[in-house]
């Protein structure tokens, strides 16, 4: 092990700068090449729910991960330490799937924040997957179980105080959980399925494209969501139901553990955060306080380019904790609706390896006297394979704006807005391995008026590693 590591280094180190055009067609020696049984059987179909959940919403929110035994290490290969003595593949045959990914972000504040600095924020994530009918026996049942840890050399609230999260992977503090425990059964096929344990509800709700590299919170969720979707770092217990009563069409619906957004009404004492806690919060200790999601929409290939639309309904239940113009309180949980739709346009390669321009965008309403966020839009596009010799580089741009309730209880810059430019570019040197510098504009990132923040540039380089 050792040995491969120094020899991992020493490649890296003298062929980088060499090597990155070419980086995606090149091979390596045999010692490196994965096991792989010429034999095997061809893995079954997957159905249109499970291979969504194989696609991360982004490196905040882990979903089971897909079995994939790599190609020729390192320029083919989906993981770091590839098919490593073949231990990956002989999991996965017996339905086991492990994965890990590292995320750092370097952050610079350039101009126009409280304090124009510097911060790092990392995440860790290991994550198993286990498919239940191939180790068990049990039909249509899988386990999941996700592993994160992460770090902040200052937190970026005293860079940029901004409303919806500039920087996705923001945990807040620092912190080693075990984030997600699950199980999901099949009911009737790919029909109807029901998920239950620790869950990130943003893998399964308000998702309005999976695979995303941006590092603002605005590609991810709704505004209006913001203070109360129980997902990273405060995932929850909860319970899903997941269907698809007929063909291109999706209906699915969520009750989570709302603790981490109580308030006792009598002394203003916050909930405990369901991010550290287990499921006991959500099945005997609860005060009253749950998150509903619901949405449903149809899904639509043109000329085999998918695309699709959702409408959805959320509702944070009990009292909630307020931070208005007069400080903090205690009021009702917020209520909205939401909608978000997709389109893949062209692949360039035309082999249906989703290369190529894809459109995205999400709208929010919340009830103005029962939220600070009374609504928020989003648009996005990326494109991958933008330039030909980089078929597995991506170019995406970013806009999103919030409208702030002009409630004073709820909102400290009552009838203000919030709005966000980003735009970034991932160079993909290898499937396990990617380097994105990612500039953002944020106008009026403050969520007290007072402040008087006219606006703020950031500079992100994200670094990104599949092992």
């Amino acid at each position: 092990m050792q040995a491969r590591f120094n020899f991992l280094c020493v490649f890296l180190v003298t062929h980088f700068l060499s090597a990155t055009a070419g980086a995606q067609t090149g091979s390596m020696p045999k010692p490196f090449d994965p096991v792989v049984t010429p034999s095997a059987p061809k893995a079954p179909e997957k159905d249109e729910l499970q291979g969504q959940q194989e696609k991360a919403v982004g490196p905040q929110s882990a979903s089971a991960a897909p079995p994939s035994n790599g190609g020729t290490w390192p320029w083919k290969s989906g993981a770091m330490l590839g098919d490593l003595f073949g231990v990956r593949t002989t999991l996965q045959d017996a339905g086991l799937t492990v994965q890990g990914t590292a995320t750092l972000d370097f952050v610079n504040v350039l101009d126009g924040a409280p304090v124009n600095g510097f911060t790092m924020l990392s995440l860790i994530d290991i994550n198993l997957t286990v498919d239940a009918e191939k180790l068990l026996g049990l039909r249509g049942a899988t386990f999941f179980a996700d592993f994160q840890t992460a770090n902040q050399t200052r937190s970026p609230a005293e860079l940029v105080p901004d409303y919806w999260g500039f920087d996705v992977i923001n945990s807040y503090s620092s912190f080693t959980e075990l984030a997600q425990y699950w199980y999901q059964q099949q009911i009737i096929g790919d029909r109807l399925q029901f998920k239950f344990g620790k869950i990130d509800s943003n893998v399964d709700f308000a998702v309005p494209c999976t695979g995303l590299n941006f590092v603002n919170s605005a590609a991810y969720y709704p505004s209006t969501m913001v203070q109360d979707m129980p997902t990273f770092p405060r995932q929850a217990g909860g319970l899903e139901i997941l269907a698809k009563p007929f063909e291109n069409f999706d209906a699915r619906f969520g009750f989570f553990d709302g603790t981490s957004n109580y308030a006792n009404p009598t002394t203003g004492q916050v909930g405990s955060n369901t991010g550290t806690n287990g499921l006991s919060t959500f099945l005997w200790e609860n005060p009253g306080s749950y998150f509903l999601i619901a949405e449903a929409g149809p899904s639509w290939k043109i000329d085999d380019h998918s695309g699709k639309f959702r409408a959805g309904w959320f509702e944070q239940t009990g009292y909630t904790d307020t931070n208005g113009v007069n400080g903090p309180g205690v009021g009702t949980g917020a209520a909205g609706a939401y909608a978000y739709a997709n389109q893949h346009f062209f692949d360039p390669d035309g082999d249906g390896n989703n290369l190529g321009l894809e459109v995205f965008g999400q709208f929010s309403w919340s009830d103005p006297t029962r939220n600070p966020s009374q609504w928020g839009m989003m648009l996005g596009s990326q494109w991958q394979g933008v330039i030909d010799s980089r078929p597995n580089d991506t170019l995406g741009f970013l806009w999103a704006y919030t409208q702030f309730s002009s409630n004073e209880t709820l909102s400290t810059s009552p009838g203000s807005s919030e709005a966000i430019l980003e735009g970034f570019y991932n160079v993909q040197i290898t499937p396990w391995f990617s380097v994105q510098p990612d500039i953002q504009y944020i106008s009026q990132p403050s969520s007290v008026e007072a402040s008087n923040i006219s606006g703020a540039w950031l500079l992100t380089v994200r670094l990104s590693f599949v092992f």
